[in-house]
């Protein structure tokens, strides 16, 4: 098995143990192996899609219970569906970074 595949492969499996930090610093010192670097960046990216998804939602509800004042039960149910939604997307791109990693591994 070749050293830029278990890399490759490392930077979509670290959302398990250095999410974001493993494929950043890939990318970092990979500019010379192209293949490397692209693989890097995509796992770098798809880390970072739940990251950027919670922190806007948690704003979102935030500023909104902010503005509405009375509403607070249309508050508490937007949260509910919005959390809802976030924990599925982030569960399926855990599960999606999982695969491409076994898949470059298998491949």
């Amino acid at each position: 098995m070749s050293e830029n595949k278990v890399v490759n492969a490392l930077s979509y499996l670290s959302i398990v143990f250095a999410p974001f930090i493993f494929p950043f610093i890939v990318w970092l010192i990979s500019k010379d192996n192209q293949n490397m670097h692209e693989t890097a960046k995509h796992a770098s990216l798809l880390h970072l899609i739940p990251v950027v998804l919670s922190t806007l939602t948690f704003m979102l509800v935030g500023i909104m219970a902010i503005t509405v004042g009375d509403q607070t039960r249309s508050i508490a149910i937007l949260f509910i569906v919005l959390v809802g939604l976030v924990i599925i997307v982030d569960i399926a791109m855990f599960i999606y970074n999982l695969y491409l990693g076994i898949k470059i591994l298998v491949k």
